[in-house]
């Protein structure tokens, strides 16, 4: 490559020398004759341009070469047709029988370990990243993040954030399970729809898709997720999520890349509750007076969307995200 580029440059540059010769000779009477030298030269210099060496590296992403890339590329084009097609078809289908028995025991352990994720910041702040602390802001958005090594060896950023949203905890939750909010929230989402439910015990088998980007290929996920009240006193709730491994409730697409979800969800409750407890009574005390118009949130994020992003670019890009994410979601609330 860095053989080709300077050569053909001055390939470039020979030509355009050739085409200001002949506008400077523009009122000579050899003009005619003048134009015809110019075309050969030019017939030249394109015969040149095979002569030159052309090897370079190969560039790879994600373990595809960039011509495999650029080879495949009508997937995004040709077939987009089909695509929309299959979206359609998929969310028209009705929701399929899940005997949620066999989740109980799971659904308990994720509502327990999302709360004792929340509960680790406070105990090893030394370990975590702090990305934004704005207490000027309408919702006080402190975001932190970490790298964490999982027991299947896999290693992933955890991000939690908290923040408050002018609607009490019912409203926050019902918005949170809107799937065409959540569409709209967040423009990246291909699909997200229920694949199965149980209303009595506030269980879901859910799935999630994100378009493609460039030559990023789309990502899909599909998880279990359960909210529960762990508060009844103080209205307190706890939404949590993890994937599971069942290709029969929605099979993988060989053009979707399925990631997973380790740990994802939030802690909701009234804003009153925390205000009785260092650093909250502070931070929050310029609004403590209006205190039941608010709620506490406490979110974690424990997603492998298999890209290997190193670790000081994953924190810009997770910042500006999760600062447009909560601007857009304290608006919408509103």
């Amino acid at each position: 490559m860095s053989k080709f580029f300077p050569q053909l440059n001055k390939l470039f540059y020979e030509i355009k020398m050739g085409n200001d010769y002949c506008v400077s000779r523009r009122n000579s009477k050899s003009k005619i004759s003048e134009h015809r030298m110019f075309q050969q030269d030019i017939q030249y210099q394109l015969e040149r341009l095979k002569n030159i060496d052309k090897q370079y590296i190969v560039i790879q992403y994600e373990n595809k070469s960039i011509e495999d890339l650029l080879r495949n590329i009508d997937i995004n084009i040709t077939n987009q047709v089909n695509r929309e097609q299959e979206n359609e078809n998929l969310n028209s289908q009705d929701s399929i029988v899940i005997d949620f028995a066999q989740f109980t025991q799971f659904g308990n352990e994720i509502i327990q370990q999302l709360q004792q994720k929340i509960q680790d910041l406070t105990l090893k702040k030394q370990d975590w990243s702090l990305l934004v602390d704005d207490s000027s802001s309408s919702h006080f958005l402190q975001l932190q993040m970490s790298q964490t090594q999982m027991e299947d060896g896999n290693k992933i950023n955890t991000i939690i954030s908290q923040f408050i949203v002018p609607c009490n905890p019912k409203k926050f939750i019902d918005y949170m399970g809107n799937f065409k909010e959540q569409k709209e929230l967040d423009l990246r989402i291909d699909q997200f729809r229920c694949i199965s439910k149980n209303n009595e015990d506030q269980e879901q088998i859910i799935y999630l898709s994100y378009k493609s980007v460039s030559i990023i290929s789309a990502r899909d996920f599909i998880y279990f997720k359960k909210t529960k009240l762990i508060d009844e006193t103080n209205d307190v709730w706890c939404d949590a999520s993890r994937s599971i491994d069942n290709n029969n409730y929605c099979s993988v697409n060989n053009k979707i890349v399925r990631g997973t979800i380790y740990l994802s969800g939030y802690v909701i409750q009234p804003l009153k509750n925390v205000l009785k407890n260092d650093p909250y009574s502070q931070r929050f005390a310029s609004i403590s007076k209006k205190a039941e118009n608010y709620s506490f949130v406490q979110m974690c994020s424990q997603c492998d969307f298999k890209l290997k992003v190193p670790f000081y670019i994953a924190k810009g890009q997770v910042k500006q995200e999760m600062i447009n994410y909560i601007n857009l979601l304290y608006r919408n609330l509103q």
